[in-house]
């Protein structure tokens, strides 16, 4: 089995914030980097670990061969534990095998039904959460054995459920018979993991906030938009889905609101039989690198987003917030 035994260190630094998930997954914070299709790095992985958080591999529509070479040049920058996220609605036996095979140390699955990896995951060593969206999808996988349970709230970015982070955590936490909770969705700084561990979580998954790091390996100007956009900004859509044929049940998309998804809102219906056209629109426009003419998956925490540091300061920073906020209630 692997060791994934947190970095003790000097315990009089370390904060207590979750302190379960911590002891779970062998990080110091209770602070997970999302696993964001192919949207992640080695380099933004790895920061995340070696920051005392836990960084995941985004492995949805990334060959087999990028994400074996990913976790080959993430161990060779980090070793502490990181994990892969693995999409159950999409085809993902093979990405299974080789997480399994490579005992990776966390596998974080959503979109589907994780009862038969659980044992698997188990022989192999690592660690397995699951996300739901809704707390039906919370009572089924209870039973099942998976060690956390990420309760993910349609305030995040990318592929999102249809209830808000705040009504969703809480509710989650109420049946999930004693199995830590991860809060997701609209989570960017301190104040929104101290908010998540007042409502029952004993931590946080982040998407958005690490997208607009150094490590992150988006585009610079599509950085510059989150930067750039208010809460308001983030729009949940089931065009993307639509145009990319895509079929997750029970998902939408938030992206940003570009002049790309807003023609195709104000075009109304009839997508699918341009859905060729408008893919090579899309296309042209991320070899241009034209931020206006491709989706820009980002949250609604998009407004509280100011800066680019390095994914590494970003840990530190939010659990340090964190702390300072929930040190006077004794949490």
């Amino acid at each position: 089995m692997l060791d994934v035994t947190p970095d003790r260190g000097d315990e009089r630094q370390r904060p207590m914030l979750g302190a379960r998930v911590c002891e779970l997954l062998g990080v110091r914070y209770p602070i997970v980097q999302a696993g964001m299709a192919v949207h992640t790095s080695p380099e933004l992985v790895a920061a995340v670990s070696n920051a005392g958080g836990l960084g995941l591999i985004g492995t949805v529509f990334r060959p087999i061969a990028d994400v074996a070479d990913a976790i080959r040049q993430t161990r060779e920058l980090t070793s502490r534990p990181f994990g892969m996220n693995i999409v159950l609605a999409e085809p993902h036996g093979h990405l299974l095998d080789l997480a399994l095979r490579e005992r990776v140390a966390v596998l974080s699955t959503s979109w589907g039904d994780p009862g038969s990896i659980v044992s698997r995951a188990r022989a192999a060593g690592s660690r397995l959460m699951h996300q739901v969206e809704t707390v039906r999808e919370a009572q089924a996988v209870v039973s099942m054995g998976v060690d956390i349970i990420i309760a993910q709230g349609s305030d995040g970015g990318g592929h999102v459920g249809r209830v808000g982070t705040l009504a969703l955590v809480p509710a989650v936490v109420d049946v999930a018979g004693g199995i830590p909770v991860l809060a997701a969705g609209g989570i960017a700084d301190g104040r929104g993991l101290a908010a998540a561990i007042a409502l029952g979580a004993e931590g946080a998954l982040i998407g958005t906030r690490f997208l607009a790091t150094r490590e992150s390996p988006i585009p610079e100007n599509w950085k510059v938009a989150i930067l750039d956009a208010d809460p308001e900004d983030a729009w949940a859509s089931d065009i993307p889905d639509n145009v990319g044929d895509t079929h997750w049940p029970g998902a939408t998309v938030r992206v940003l609101a570009n002049d790309l998804l807003r023609r195709l809102v104000a075009q109304g219906s009839d997508i699918a039989s341009q859905r060729d056209a408008i893919n090579g629109t899309i296309s042209a426009a991320e070899a241009a690198g034209d931020v206006n003419g491709r989706w820009l998956y980002a949250g609604q925490s998009s407004g509280l987003i100011h800066d680019i540091p390095s994914a590494g300061e970003l840990v530190e920073r939010i659990a340090r917030e964190a702390l300072d906020l929930l040190a006077p209630i004794g949490r």
